[in-house]
């Protein structure tokens, strides 16, 4: 077999430019797929001129990891499709603004007044959202998806099921169960009276089905996501429930793993357990992917060596903020170092973090976020 080269992109310095990494995997590690690989680029977007107002071309695809401070959330387009993994901060008083905001860009404003920052021009039109993935309910990854549901006609709404007794959850769930568009899926068996209760309200939610691993769902024209772990029941940490999914868009693979762990916190060299390890131990070949959104904003708690190393990313995704995790501020060093380590570009959210320049942040002028978003763009092979 040939020797397959890796092709380095040249990085362009002025800020918004685009850089480019053309999956080629190391001689020993086949590639995610078979054939001639995509095109993959990358830019920041540090203002809202640089989130394209149209949706991809017919064959290419995005990744925006939206900054949002201290929390996650992914949007993932086709020409045909658009599908929200997550939307939450836990920054103070950033609710509607980092992920609606950036919305409003990608896909265009909808809703009501409730749906912008006070003071701005209120939507005039309501739009198609296809898919919202909560990956598991903690407010760093769910606080603004409420409104989400409330100002998009969501289709489609994914959950892993497992209740958080928590105000945003409580309030995620009203909204889908007062869609008039949105079907609600989850990991859990379905109560015959399709009622959940949370926070002390009982929420009914009509159009309810139950989904498992390993269901893979269609998205658009060659354009798929399979789901590699759900788990409704509680478990001690909600993160254990995170929903894992690898998305297909063309050539490429994404893999969002939401706060998926390996357990305490250790050095990435340690044995991978938990989530990983099930990952690892049911599907080895599916986790491979050209992109990922690295588990749990870059903790020691997730991204052991042996999970990388199956997993193989040429670009990893951490979406971090200034809010403490317990005691430490996240990513820790170690896990960045060890994504790079693997030859893995990194990207990262925190990269300016308060140093943000006002006036051109996405989403408004107050605590951190809304500055260092990225824009993946995945195009056809050359022929």
């Amino acid at each position: 077999m040939k020797r397959v080269v890796l092709l380095l992109a040249v990085l362009v310095a002025c800020r918004g430019s685009a850089r480019s990494t053309t999956p080629r995997p190391p001689e020993h590690e086949p590639p995610v797929h078979q054939g001639p690989q995509p095109h993959i680029t990358w830019k920041k977007v540090s203002s809202p001129d640089d989130v394209p107002r149209e949706p991809p071309a017919v064959g290419t695809y995005r990744v925006h990891m939206i900054d949002v401070g201290t929390g996650l959330a992914i949007l993932l387009q086709g020409h045909d499709f658009n599908l929200l993994y997550d939307g939450g901060t836990n920054d103070p008083g950033e609710k509607p603004l980092r992920v609606l905001s950036y919305l409003a860009l990608a896909i265009g404003p909808s809703g009501d007044d409730t749906c912008v920052a006070k003071g701005d021009v209120a939507p005039t039109q309501r739009l198609p959202l296809d898919h919202v993935v909560l990956s598991h309910p903690h407010l760093d990854h769910g606080s603004a998806l409420d409104l989400v549901v409330h100002c998009y006609d969501v289709k489609q709404v994914w959950d892993s099921g497992r209740v958080n007794d928590a105000a945003f959850y409580r309030d995620f769930l009203t909204a889908v169960a007062a869609s008039q568009t949105a079907s609600y899926h989850t990991a859990a068996d379905v109560p015959s009276d399709h009622v959940v209760g949370v926070k002390g309200a009982e929420i009914k939610i009509a159009r309810w089905e139950r989904f498992s691993e390993d269901d893979t769902v269609r998205l658009g024209e060659a354009a798929t996501f399979t789901i590699l772990h759900a788990e409704a029941k509680k478990l001690p940490d909600p993160n254990q429930n995170s929903l894992v999914i690898t998305v297909e868009l063309g050539g490429a693979r994404v893999l969002l793993v939401g706060d998926a762990e390996s357990g305490e916190r250790r050095d990435p060299a340690d044995a991978p357990g938990d989530v990983e390890q099930f990952l690892l131990d049911h599907h080895a070949t599916a986790v491979r992917a050209d992109i990922l959104q690295v588990g749990h904003h870059g903790s020691k708690t997730s991204s052991r060596r042996a999970f990388l190393a199956a997993v193989r990313p040429h670009l990893a995704l951490v979406s971090s903020g200034p809010k403490l995790y317990g005691k430490v501020t996240l990513p820790d060093p170690e896990v960045i170092e060890e994504l790079k380590r693997d030859g893995a570009e990194v990207l990262r959210t925190d990269d300016r973090d308060r140093d943000c320049p006002v006036e051109h942040r996405i989403g408004g002028d107050t605590g951190p976020g809304g500055c260092d978003s990225y824009m993946i763009t995945i195009e056809p092979a050359a022929r």
